[in-house]
Formats: C-alpha cells, sequence, structure tokens
C-alpha cells in the first residue's frame, strides 16, 4: 500500500502541567501498517495501527461500536406473565442479552416481501427464534419435577437448550487446572511478558472474580421465606427454523454450544433475567433480527473499543544506581529497565543506569516530574500518527473479525465518498 503522509507534522510533547503540540518541519511520511500486540484473552485484542490520521482511527473506533452488524432479539411475543417485573422490562433485559451466532450468516430482515400481504416476510434466513417457560412450583422438590416434566414437552417440540451440563463441568474443571498451572508459572516467573504489562490488573480481575463465585449463603435459602425460581438466559431455548440446523449443527452432547462448537444459544447462559416465587410463570417467543448499534446499543459487538498515541520516550540525561532504580520499580514500572555501565560509566563509580524497554507501558502518568532531575533527564511526547488501541468483544464475534468487518465498512464509505465526488465533478463539466 502507498504510503500515507504524515500531515500531522510534529509531536505531542508532555509537560508537568499539558500536553502542547510542537512542530516538525519536514515530517516523513509513514507507510501504512496495522500489527496486533497482545490478546489478554479471547474476546480482548490490543492491536496498533500506523502512519494514518486521527481522523481515520476515530472512524475505524466509530464504526466497530455503532456499523458493525450482529444478531440481538428485536421483537418479544408475550403469551403470558405473571411475575413482579413488567412486560416492558422483561423485554428490554432480553433485547441486551448477546447472542452466541456469526451475523455474517444471515441477511438483513426486510429484504424478502411477503406476495400477499406485502409486509415483510420472516424467514430462516434472517429470523432467529428464541422460547422462554418457565413456572415455578411451591418448593424446590415440586420445581424439579415441574421442571423435568417441562424439558420432556419442549424436546417433543424441537427446542434446543445452549445449556450442556457436561460441557460446562468439564469446562471448570480445565479452567481449574489451568488456573493451577498459572499459579506454579507466576512463581517461576518474575516479570510479566505482556507487551501492555497488566498483570496487576488480571490478577484483581481474577481476585474479584473469585470472591463472586464463593460458596456463600443467600437469602432465598433461608427457610422463612418462599422458594424463588430464578430465571436464566439458558432457559431461553433456540427453535430452530428451516434448515438452521443444517447450518449450526449441535455439539456432541446435543446442545447448542454456540460459536465454535455449533448450535444457537445466548454468551453466557447465568444471566439473571427474573425471579418468580410460587405460582407465576413466564410464557414467551422471541425473535432475533440483525441490526447495527447505531440503531440500539443491544446490536453493538463491543463492550469498548478505544484508542490511545503511541507514548514516545528519551532519555536526554543518563539516569544512574539509586535514582534509576527508583524511575524503573515506583515512577514508571514496566517502562524503564536497569543495564550495567560501560567501562567509562564504571570509572566515574557508577553501577547502572535507565533504560527505556517498553514505551507501550507507558500511561503518560508523568510522576517521574516530581523529582527535579528527572524532569531534565526524560523527554515524553506522543506521535500523533501512531495509534494503540484496545478493544473487547461482547463475545458474538472475535475481535479481529469485528476490525476486520469496520475496516471493509470503512472501505465501501470511501468508494461511496469517490463515487459521488466523480459524479458531482461530470456533472460539472456536462
Amino acid at each position: 500500500m502507498a504510503p500515507i503522509g504524515n500531515t500531522s507534522g510534529g509531536t505531542y510533547a508532555v509537560t508537568p502541567s499539558t500536553i502542547r503540540w510542537e512542530n516538525t518541519p519536514n515530517p516523513k511520511s509513514t507507510p501504512f501498517s496495522i500489527r496486533p500486540l497482545d490478546r489478554p484473552s479471547r474476546n480482548e485484542l490490543c492491536f496498533e495501527l500506523i502512519g494514518v490520521d486521527v481522523s481515520f482511527a476515530n472512524a475505524l473506533r466509530r464504526i466497530m461500536i455503532a456499523e458493525v452488524p450482529t444478531m440481538a432479539l428485536e421483537h418479544v411475543y408475550m403469551w403470558n406473565n405473571t411475575s413482579l417485573i413488567h412486560d416492558e422490562v422483561l423485554c428490554h433485559r432480553l433485547g441486551l442479552v448477546p447472542l452466541n451466532v456469526d451475523p455474517r450468516l444471515f441477511e438483513e430482515f426486510g429484504l424478502e416481501v411477503e406476495e400477499e400481504s406485502g409486509e415483510m416476510a420472516s424467514t430462516d434466513r434472517n429470523t432467529i427464534v428464541f422460547r422462554l417457560h418457565v413456572v415455578c412450583g411451591r418448593d424446590k422438590v415440586e420445581d424439579e419435577k415441574m421442571r423435568k416434566r417441562m424439558e420432556k414437552k419442549q424436546q417433543m417440540e424441537g427446542l434446543i437448550s445452549g445449556y450442556d451440563v457436561e460441557a460446562e463441568q468439564s469446562m471448570q474443571k480445565e479452567k481449574s487446572t489451568a488456573d493451577d498451572d498459572d499459579e506454579e508459572e507466576e512463581e517461576d516467573e518474575e516479570e510479566d511478558p505482556s507487551v501492555m504489562n497488566v498483570k496487576s490488573v488480571d490478577e484483581a480481575a481474577k481476585e474479584a472474580l473469585n470472591l463472586h463465585h464463593s460458596d456463600r449463603k443467600t437469602p432465598i435459602d433461608s427457610s422463612s421465606r418462599p422458594f424463588t425460581r430464578h430465571v436464566y438466559t439458558r432457559d431461553l431455548l433456540w427453535a430452530p427454523q428451516g434448515d438452521q440446523l443444517l447450518h449450526f449443527p449441535l455439539n456432541a452432547a446435543g446442545a447448542a454450544s454456540g460459536m465454535g462448537g455449533g448450535g444457537i444459544r445466548p454468551i453466557a447462559e447465568d444471566i439473571l433475567l427474573a425471579k418468580l416465587r410460587p405460582g407465576q410463570m413466564i410464557e414467551l417467543e422471541a425473535h432475533a433480527r440483525k441490526g447495527v448499534g447505531k440503531d440500539h446499543a443491544k446490536f453493538s459487538p463491543v463492550a469498548t473499543a478505544s484508542y490511545r498515541l503511541m507514548p514516545q520516550i528519551e532519555i536526554v540525561k543518563p539516569i544512574y544506581d539509586e535514582l534509576a532504580e527508583e524511575l524503573v520499580n515506583w515512577f514508571e514500572p514496566g517502562v524503564f529497565t536497569l543495564v550495567p555501565v560501560d567501562k567509562n560509566e564504571k570509572k566515574e563509580g557508577h553501577k547502572q543506569k535507565a533504560q527505556v524497554s517498553n514505551p507501550y507501558a507507558c500511561t503518560m502518568s508523568r510522576n517521574y516530574m516530581r523529582n527535579q532531575v528527572l524532569k531534565e533527564s526524560i523527554k515524553m511526547s506522543r506521535i500523533p500518527n501512531h495509534f494503540i488501541f484496545n478493544v473487547e468483544s461482547v463475545g458474538m464475534m472475535e475481535p479481529a473479525v469485528i476490525v476486520a468487518e469496520a475496516l471493509k465498512i470503512l472501505k465501501e464509505k470511501c468508494e461511496r465518498v469517490v463515487e459521488l465526488a466523480d459524479g458531482a465533478l461530470a456533472s460539472m463539466d456536462g
């Protein structure tokens, strides 16, 4: 691809109080490139975008949030609802449930029209049907009997559950084994190998997750309270239409395990939808359609999509010994490293000095500027045409796929602008 000129012509210089613009007389053109940096989890991606203007980067971010299409529950047909939660509130909660299905395999609703009525037709190519039928028994024993009877009835109707108990138990066992292995590796490793230096953040998230899932007594366990039935997204059953089962086959256990394993299901099976008391019930049918985030947030494929400018750090004066240790361990952890000094510096009585090792981990905190010596020894700035993106997918698509789809949409927009410009010029010439 041809180089895209750096029209910015300068850098953002960082000072203790602000960030100011410094012009460069003859800026060099930087070739366009995109490179992945880190993949903390399946739904997270960090990549860098080089050689583009901020308008391009921001357009890509906005397209990922608002214009990459996904599938979400759009129409809910409420047959019976005697719970405390109102129909419209329950429908809104259902719409926000992310579905584990690739939207590229479906068409937009409205492309086909019924001949007799002239209305838009619902087909197996543009609609996914889910059903929810839950009744709360008088106690736990009766509720379990009712649940089993309901499961048999739903199986006869051809409804498919996305919740595979055996697969879930196996996954939890593998997860616990992996956690044990990670703990052993952490004991052996002293430094975080991640480019973005997110080890402390990952540990905090893991601790919070363990606390959330720890065994604890809840109010519904009390004998003085009536029995409460919790309705989760696992109770949403997929009703295959047409030849959808051929395109989304089930896994070996006969469950719809979602993207990568087959079938269609909610991404998470433990999202709470409602609570029922004895005698209450919910029965409904929900249709999922294809849409984009600018119409409703439920269609947005990302939980977050953000970018920041690439830090540029220069050591203009050498930093030695104790001051170097403070810089490495306290002021900017993960950005600098300690290296041995050369022979000439050793003669001057120095043992080690600081060196820039990982500018990607810099958060532009400017803590080092509290020390006057460090403030004069380090020059920090931001490169205006070098962006670091962080994309976190909701789960229906891989983050790399979301980026690729956003680039396709951006390309189509640019081609459309070129066509309009050519048409305007042609009409002026005519």
